[in-house]
């Protein structure tokens, strides 16, 4: 899946849908890598690292799409 960290301006390119598809991807990778690492069978343990932080980051992104539509909703 993702190898490599995603930078904050590729997450924000992305439709909300594309977001959340990402980001359920990203979930079940996490799963099925934890469980490789239980068994013994995974190689590259720095995957789990890199996509916990992909996950955090599309996270918060949403997070602070989130807040942006509140303040506008109070103005």
């Amino acid at each position: 899946m993702s190898d490599r960290p995603l930078k904050p301006d590729e997450i924000r390119a992305m439709s909300p849908e594309e977001r959340l598809k990402l980001l359920s991807e990203l979930r079940m990778e996490l799963a099925r890598l934890r469980e490789q690492a239980r068994v013994g069978t995974l190689t590259n343990v720095a995957k789990i690292r890199i996509i916990r932080k992909n996950i955090a980051r599309i996270l918060t992104i949403i997070n602070e799409e989130k807040k942006k539509e509140k303040e506008r909703g109070r103005k």
